[in-house]
Formats: C-alpha cells, structure tokens, sequence
C-alpha cells in the first residue's frame, strides 16, 4: 500500500498537487489527475484516515456502545441481525461501524464519555437505555449525533427505535385470557432498564383490562439471566394460588424457568403456559417450543442507520426534520408452550 508521499514522489509531483486531484479539485488539469489517479490504482494507494479525520473533524465511523458479560451480551445472533441493518445504510454513505463493548458492570455513561470526548466516531448508537439516562442528556448538550436503541425519560426530542414491547404483554395477556387463564404472572430480571418498566406496567394495565384479580406477588424480578427465570418460577409457584400461565422477558429468562417447572414434576404448555417476550437463541431449543414474539431485528437496524445518518450529515445552522421516533411492532410465533387452562391440572409443587 502507497500513501500519498511515496504517490507523489513516484510522479515527480508536490503533495499538494496528488492531494487536490485525488479530491477532485479544479485546478489540476485533466492529463495530470488521469496520470495520478492511474498511479493511485496501480500503486494500491491508500489514504491516510487518521490525517484525514484531523483535517476534517471526520473519522468516516458510527460507533456502537455494547454492554457485555460472561453470561450475556447484545451482541447475540439477534443484535448481529440489528447490526446489519446498521452497516448497510451507513456503507451506502461511505461510513463503517465500530464496536465498543463495555463490561455489563461498568459505568455505562462513563463509557460513552471517553468514547465522545477522544472523538473516536462521528456519531453513537447507544442500547439498554435507562428510564433516567444521563448518555442522551450529555449527547443532546455537546451536540454529538446519536440515535437510542429504546426509549428513555431523559432528553424529550432526541432520534430512537424501540420495539413494542408494552404492545406485546396486552397480545400476551390477551391471548392467555381467550385460553380461560385468570391467574397469569410475568417474570423479569432486576436491571433498571426502561423497557422493563413499561413491561411491568403493561403488563399492571393488561390485567386490570381484562377484570383480572392483580397482587404484586404475580411479578417477580429476580437476579438475571437464567438465574432470573428459575427463582422468579420458584417465587411464583411458592404461592398459595400459583398462577397458570407465567410471561417470561426472553429465551435465556426461560430457560430457567423451563428448569425450575421441571424440577417441581411441571410441564411447560400441559400444566403451565409459558410466554416469552423475546424469541432469540437461548430457547431455540428448548422442549416443549416455546412460544415467543418476533419482530423484524434487520429493519430495526435500518431505521436506526437513517435516523443517525440525519443527525451525522446535519450540522450548526442546517434544517433538520423531526426526530425519528419509531415504535417497530412485535408478532406473536406459537410455539407448543401455551394453551388452555381448561385442559390442565391444578400446578402442584414437589415437597
């Protein structure tokens, strides 16, 4: 590979010269900008990114902020799906994606403020928004572009998708009613995230629709992952009138809910429905199938991109439009985990 230096010292021309008819500038004449953009081929020319991003306050990459550990990580086969949808509209625009994962343990705003401040993107994707979340607050001050994968409380007007998970519990709800359940609990993990909140609280407005007795006990937020599942089951099943049919966040939630029902001689989908709300790889195979809810994780990535790429190719002083502010909706995908509370016998625990 060729920088511009040795490009320039191979035509016997100045820098300036090769810089400004590689940029297309009209002084150059025609015969001197087809022999240097032949060189430029012939040669593998490559530019200098780094000296480009200092001259223009441009580095050409859109940063994802990605929380990880151990036992779990966005970046799953699901989230790759989002992060296509991303790459494609932002390759279209001459920009590539670079992933920055944090420890799920970490500080997630102090994070994203050293990815900001050592200007290492044009623009962030920020996720696991929280209900009060001081990333968007320091974005939308400094003036940075970003779009948030979820809704948060913090910032009014700002660019984010989100999926509809409130409009997922009401199908849930809805569903396991028409099933002749009336006694239905949800489990959750304990993070503080947004999108927990307004499941919980769907959930709250679901059950009251439907003229549904509620007691807190019903949720249970227990640990995480599959910890969250088998101890929010054991909490659920402990009560004097367990209920019938149990929500679950995602796959990995019930998995160890599959494991606690199993281990108290109970059959997911015979003797107590089972509903996640997200579909994904921790529970593809799981036995009985597990019905879930599935939304299309490409076109979330999608409208992601377009909504940033506003923000990355606005500036001081240019119109923009609205912000995007996209609910994506969710489909139910039966599975053999849920059915009617009729054809069940009363949930019996092991002593």
């Amino acid at each position: 590979m060729t920088g511009i230096r040795g490009l320039a010292r191979h035509l016997n021309i100045s820098i300036g010269t090769v810089s400004r008819a590689l940029n297309g500038k009209a002084d150059v004449n025609a015969e001197t900008r087809r022999r240097v953009l032949e060189a430029a081929t012939a040669l593998g020319y490559s530019p200098n990114q780094s000296g480009r991003s200092l001259r223009n306050g441009k580095t050409n990459l859109i940063g994802v902020l990605i929380p990880t550990s151990r036992e779990k990580t966005l970046l799953d086969f699901g989230f790759a799906e989002v992060l296509d949808g991303i790459r494609r509209v932002f390759e279209e625009h001459g920009h590539d994606l670079a992933v920055f994962l944090y420890a799920g343990g970490d500080d997630p705003f102090l994070h994203m403020r050293r990815i900001a401040e050592r200007r290492l993107a044009d623009g962030l994707v920020i996720a696991d928004t929280l209900r009060t979340d001081p990333r968007i607050d320091y974005l939308l001050e400094k003036e940075i572009p970003f779009v948030a994968f979820g809704r948060s409380r913090s910032g009014g007007s700002h660019q984010w998708v989100d999926i509809d998970f409130p409009g997922a519990v009401t199908q849930a709800v809805d569903r396991l009613v028409m099933q002749g359940h009336r006694r239905i609990g949800l489990v959750l993990t304990d993070k503080e995230l947004h999108f927990l909140g307004l499941v919980r609280d769907a959930f709250k407005r679901a059950m009251k629709s439907s003229g549904l007795h509620f007691e807190s006990e019903l949720i249970q937020r227990q640990s995480h992952g599959e910890d969250s599942g088998y101890l929010g089951a054991e909490k659920l099943l402990a009560l004097p009138e367990p209920p019938t049919a149990i929500l679950t966040q995602n796959g990995n939630v019930a998995v160890g809910l599959y494991r606690r029902l199993n281990d108290a001689g109970l059959r997911p989908g015979i003797d107590v429905s089972v509903i996640s709300l997200i579909g994904d790889v921790q529970s593809q195979f799981l036995s009985p199938a597990l019905t879930s809810f599935q939304t299309d994780l490409w076109e979330i990535g999608a409208q992601l991109g377009q909504a940033l790429m506003v923000e990355v190719r606005g500036g001081p002083g240019v119109p923009r439009p609205a912000p995007t502010q996209l609910l994506m909706p969710m489909s139910i995908s039966p599975g053999e985990s849920d059915g009617r509370a009729a054809l069940r016998a009363a949930p019996r625990r092991k002593q």
